[in-house]
């Protein structure tokens, strides 16, 4: 089993790379410039992501975890319990989220432009807004996480809106395979950070689950629900704003908390955010009656 594991933990970068390049290519091969232009011209639905995004979910994350997990009866349980969280949240613009308006049914081209900002405002804002809910001095390796943005969501999504300009007939053409490969890889995606992670699961105890999945569904919820607009608005919104994205924050975690042991629980509030994550958006696009894959409008 331990040889499974490594295995698994040596193709996790491999993976998630195809995961992340398949559903962000797939995303381009169904929207059009001109339809992202139209997006950028809706404010609201766009102000509204980056204020829940930037501001509100580390503002849940830091209430909730320090109202729960101070029963913990270790402090420096609780301590990593609170950074693991708060950490993860102010971190908005995960790819992954894409995967989540997809299977939700949401505007491809509004999640589109709100992951577009979202991943602006990361690297100005976060620098200004990690002190205010992290304990020390937090490194923010502002230049790390550009470069890792454009690798991620500029590079792909860059392929599939400039293929689907040039040649729409072959992006159509390809959409059906690009989304599978995305699906088929997201699952794999769930195997190798999982069954590598379990004892880190268990170890972290159940109560640090609930508290985990009350954060995750409290940011979807209070999306859902407060944004102003079309279904489609709060569907987009809710759904993209419930993936974090972890990898930047690992590489925050590593730079600036190397003295707590957070890694575990770090990793798993992103099994239990990728859990979450699946049967809520598929929730939603079955109660809204949407479509599952996105196809590109007329």
């Amino acid at each position: 089993m331990e040889q499974v594991n490594q295995i698994l933990v040596a193709v996790q970068p491999y993976v998630l790379l195809i995961f992340v390049y398949a559903t962000m290519i797939a995303i381009g091969f169904t929207i059009t410039i001109k339809q992202l232009i139209i997006s950028f011209k809706r404010p609201l639905p766009l102000i509204l992501c980056l204020l829940f995004n930037i501001i509100v979910a580390p503002l849940i994350a830091s209430l909730v975890t320090n109202g729960l997990a101070t029963s913990f009866g270790s402090k420096s349980q609780a301590t990593t319990i609170i950074i693991a969280a708060v950490l993860i949240n102010l971190f908005a613009g995960a790819p992954a989220g894409m995967k989540n308006v997809q299977l939700g049914g949401g505007d491809g081209a509004s999640a589109v432009a709100m992951l577009t900002l979202l991943s602006i405002a990361v690297v100005i804002f976060t620098p200004l807004t990690a002190p205010l809910f992290l304990p020390g001095n937090v490194t923010i390796p502002v230049a790390k996480i550009v470069w890792t943005l454009i690798i991620l969501v500029v590079v792909p999504l860059g392929i599939g809106l400039t293929l689907n300009s040039v040649k729409p007939n072959i992006a159509k053409k390809a959409l059906k395979s690009v989304n599978e490969i995305s699906s088929i890889s997201m699952i794999l995606v769930l195997v190798c950070f999982m069954l590598p992670n379990l004892q880190s699961v268990f170890d972290t105890g159940f109560y640090a689950l609930s508290i985990f999945g009350i954060i995750v569904l409290a940011n979807f919820f209070i999306t859902y629900f407060c944004t102003v607009g079309t279904i489609q608005d709060k569907k987009t919104v809710s759904l993209l704003s419930m993936s974090k994205n972890f990898g930047v924050a690992l590489s925050v975690a590593t730079a600036a908390f190397a003295s707590y042991d957070i890694i575990p629980a770090m990793m798993t509030y992103a099994i239990v955010m990728m859990i979450a994550c699946i049967p809520v958006a598929l929730i939603l696009k079955h109660v809204t009656g949407e479509k599952v894959v996105l196809t590109k409008k007329s």
